[in-house]
């Protein structure tokens, strides 16, 4: 498809195919200052996560029409996860179940600001999501028929490149962490729009992406080498935004952080909604920057307050 532009895909009542991780969050908050080698008092709380997931959800609470491909885990972990999924509005009848393997984890331990200090994951479970499963009839017949396809890089290398060589669909592609950014730089031309932060761009580009300035000659470089649109957030910082066109920046509204696993996620899923509504790049930055704000100021990762409404409003306010 090449590097379509974002604006394009304008299409009332449309069908998005996320492909992505889901996963079981577990979330330790500490009260204070995080002392290594040693016990934290603060809160932990359990809930659904996962990059593709909370893309997902953070869509259908905004009234589209989303289904999930990814895989679950045959315990009792991965069964919850998926009734979480169906209670949040997302499709999941063409996801993988793995009787054999857990469902995958997140665990994170946030800092007294509620940033986060450290994370480990077990995503085995996704290496399930290959090109064979995607092409089996059910989920090829799935992704031809999306307006919009979000993938995230918690899947294997190979098989976001068949997704970008096989779907027709434009494809929003969020890089999830420096660790695994990498998966996404032989497809950068296939995408119609990405949604690094600074890290994630510095590893897609080979080199250091460091303020706001950098960010910005960063998501012209990622429209060069053939993204539609590029996104490349900088926290407080802001975000530095690129299309074929025009190029500029977003400020990050003030906000009293609750918790900042799920901005990034909601950031790409504000991406994705502008794309659906035929918005150009900088509509798209202010609605992903409006619903991260959002995200920011929740304890869950994924807000209730996402709406239509609320998204729209807190986009205006950055004009």
């Amino acid at each position: 498809m090449g590097g379509r532009a974002i604006g394009s895909v304008t299409a009332a009542g449309a069908r998005v195919v996320v492909v992505g991780g889901a996963n079981t969050d577990i979330v330790g908050a500490s009260s204070a200052a995080v002392r290594a080698n040693d016990s934290n008092p603060g809160h932990i709380r359990v809930s659904a996560g996962g990059v593709g997931r909370n893309v997902a959800e953070n869509l259908a609470r905004l009234g589209v029409n989303v289904s999930l491909v990814t895989a679950f885990g045959g315990d009792e972990a991965g069964r919850a996860l998926m009734e979480a999924c169906r209670d949040a509005g997302i499709d999941v009848s063409a996801s993988i179940v793995a009787g054999d393997l857990p469902g995958a984890h997140y665990l994170a331990i946030l800092d007294e600001w509620c940033d986060m200090a450290l994370a480990v994951n077990d995503m085995r479970v996704l290496d399930l999501v290959t090109p064979a499963a995607l092409a089996e009839p059910a989920r090829a017949a799935l992704l031809a028929a999306a307006c919009l396809v979000v993938v995230d890089t918690n899947l294997p290398a190979v098989s976001l490149e068949w997704l970008a060589a096989t779907v027709t669909a434009p494809i929003v592609l969020e890089p999830v962490s420096e660790a695994k950014a990498g998966r996404a730089a032989g497809i950068l031309s296939r995408v119609a729009a990405l949604t690094p932060n600074a890290a994630e761009a510095a590893v897609l580009l080979g080199h250091e992406v460091d303020g706001l300035a950098a960010a910005l000659a960063a998501a012209r470089e990622l429209v060069a080498l053939g993204a539609g649109a590029a996104f490349v957030t900088c926290g407080v910082g802001g975000t530095a935004w690129a299309d074929a066109s025009a190029s500029g920046t977003t400020p990050a509204p003030l906000v009293s952080v609750a918790n900042a696993s799920g901005a990034g996620d909601a950031f790409c899923a504000g991406v994705a909604w502008a794309a659906l509504s035929g918005r150009g790049a900088r509509d798209a930055a202010a609605l992903g920057t409006s619903l991260a704000s959002i995200a920011l100021g929740d304890e869950d990762t994924v807000s209730r307050r996402v709406t239509p409404e609320a998204a729209s409003a807190a986009a205006k306010e950055l004009d």
